[in-house]
């Protein structure tokens, strides 16, 4: 969980603050929505929580179970990019392996690596084209099957902690975007803590989120909290501060984005990130974030060796996989 999270970067004459008292949290097996406006700050929000930021200031907490987070937290977590980057002369399988060889412990044998991935090639049902060469865009794998690729190498990874995903469902058709969407929610259920940033999903993609995190331009937040059945819960808190009613066959988050202005042609009528401060929601995440803090440290850190170390694997062994991995390409090519 994060608390009074800001993030300040220079600007000429001065700085601009890009998130502005944030709050927060992701629980296991539970599928957490990153919505608002763009240049809200989604995916900088994000990149904060992740370590992935180069410049300028972050300022609040950022805790896991209950702990400041250590220099072994990028090593727990996934990160899947929106841009699905990958060896276009590798073939699926080797793809995962690459990922599982060299970001698990190097306590964890091959064998063991090896049935992991074909158990992530089985979750992400990807047993048909296993072996099929990812290609470049437009040859070899649809995007479709490019973006499970992309969620698969960081499952190989075997992230503790969770998994952020920065816009899964963009530039998809619908059905895709619903599959992607479905095969998150499949994680989630299989105990995944799951932070995605979504761009107006429709009113169905929306219904297969937990909770949701709405930021308004500035960094702000508007709402945290469950989205409750066909987003009733969200759509509650916000017509009883104020926000005009939202027609039960709209969709709520293009609804909720015009209710804060961010919807071109939209003015917000009030403040809503003052609203939300001053909210019992808000004072109920208080007490939970308060809670969190003063009964989660009594969890036992890893105990294994290397578990703090910044990389999984030595040197030499990343050494070696990449010279047998840039070797296959130029073989290939």
């Amino acid at each position: 969980h994060w608390r009074d999270l800001c993030y300040d970067v220079p600007v000429k004459g001065g700085e601009r603050r890009i998130l502005n008292n944030v709050d927060g949290w992701v629980k296991p097996g539970t599928l957490t929505a990153l919505m608002g406006a763009s240049g809200a700050g989604k995916t900088t929000l994000l990149d904060c929580l992740a370590e992935r930021v180069t410049m300028g200031v972050i300022t609040g907490n950022i805790f896991v179970d209950g702990r400041l987070r250590d220099e072994s937290f990028p090593r727990s977590i996934g990160y899947c990019q929106q841009q699905d980057l990958h060896l276009k002369t590798a073939t699926v399988r080797e793809s995962l392996r690459f990922s599982a060889y060299l970001r698990q412990p190097s306590s964890v044998s091959l064998e063991e690596k090896d049935k992991y991935v074909e158990e992530v090639i089985k979750i992400l049902e990807m047993e048909k084209y296993s072996d099929a060469v990812v290609g470049v865009a437009g040859e070899g794998l649809n995007v479709e099957q490019r973006k499970r690729l992309t969620i698969g190498v960081e499952l190989a990874a075997r992230p503790k902690l969770l998994v952020f995903l920065d816009e899964p469902t963009s530039g998809l058709d619908s059905q895709t975007a619903w599959d992607t969407c479905q095969l998150m929610r499949k994680l989630a259920t299989h105990g995944q803590a799951i932070l995605c940033t979504i761009h107006q999903p429709s009113a169905i993609l929306m219904q297969q989120f937990d909770r949701l995190l709405f930021l308004q331009r500035g960094g702000q937040t508007v709402y945290f909290g469950d989205l409750g059945d066909g987003c009733k819960t969200m759509i509650d808190y916000f017509e009883s501060h104020g926000a005009h009613k939202c027609p039960p066959e709209a969709n709520p988050a293009e609804c909720m984005l015009e209710i804060v202005g961010a919807a071109p042609g939209s003015h917000a009528t009030q403040d809503y990130n003052e609203v939300w401060r001053n909210s019992d929601e808000y004072r109920a995440i208080q007490e939970e974030l308060a809670w969190m803090e003063k009964k989660l440290p009594g969890k036992s850190k890893d105990p294994t060796a290397d578990a703090h170390k910044p990389y999984a694997a030595p040197i030499s062994y990343q050494f070696k996989m990449v010279t047998v991995r840039v070797c296959q390409q130029y073989w290939r090519s």
